[in-house]
């Protein structure tokens, strides 16, 4: 989606994000940030099945129009608030109410989404650290059978444990890393826990694939190859 576009729809998400870091006042600022934006959403409810198809479809016109939006403003600067107004026309033909229950309803699809594809890269994050700690650790166990091996030259063995250190380093390293990275990811997660429930989260799911074809721009075939090719590459099923 090209950038104009992109500033409308994610809007209220972005001011939210920036109001996070520097909200001012007593106690908890996060408390009083997330009881305001839940109160600036609560117009349209928790996420359902019907509210997401019809998002999607919304967001599929959106995109159609995204470059012919763009190259309009370009071609026609003086017009803006005229393809501001298309925009939201397309909002409505898509079953919205106006542009700002379409903002409202896509910051909570955000917040579902991003909250569950957390969840989903960090398992899938879990297993790649499990998978790597696990190959190392067959690659040390095999350099230090042949170290133990009577029938191994002791240069070789040298060389060896030189190989045996590197990997030993190689793993801590990985584990250090790994771990740090976990601890801000389970901050984050925390953070942005309250912007949505379970429920919601159990709606996106649903719809995953065709909210992540919109989302990029792909095709679900597209989608599917590159997993597929990124599962293979790490010999991960």
């Amino acid at each position: 989606m090209n950038r104009a576009l992109r500033t409308f729809i994610s809007g209220t998400t972005i001011l939210f994000g920036l109001t996070l870091i520097g909200l001012p006042g007593c106690g908890d600022p996060r408390e009083k940030l997330y009881d305001m934006y839940h109160e600036q959403v609560s117009s349209v409810g928790d996420l359902n099945d019907e509210m997401v198809v019809k998002y999607v479809r919304t967001y599929r016109k959106l995109r159609e129009f995204g470059i012919k939006f763009e190259e309009y403003i370009g071609n026609n600067p003086e017009k803006s608030q005229q393809a501001y107004q298309d925009i939201e026309k397309i909002i409505k033909s898509g079953g919205f109410a106006d542009f700002a229950e379409f903002v409202k309803v896509n910051a909570k699809i955000a917040w579902a989404w991003n909250m569950s594809q957390a969840r989903i890269g960090m398992d899938k994050q879990q297993k790649l650290q499990d998978w790597g700690q696990h190959t190392m650790d067959q690659g040390i166990k095999t350099i230090q059978e042949q170290i133990n091996d009577p029938d191994v030259p002791e240069e070789t063995k040298e060389s060896l444990r030189e190989t045996l250190r590197e990997l030993q380093a190689g793993k801590q390293e990985l584990g250090d890393t790994y771990a740090k990275n976990l601890k801000w990811a389970n901050w984050a997660m925390e953070m942005t826990k309250p912007l949505t429930n379970d429920q919601d989260m159990a709606v996106i799911m649903r719809h995953e694939k065709e909210l992540m074809e919109v989302f990029t721009g792909l095709s679900a075939e597209q989608l599917d190859a590159i997993n597929d090719h990124t599962m293979q590459m790490l010999e991960i099923k």
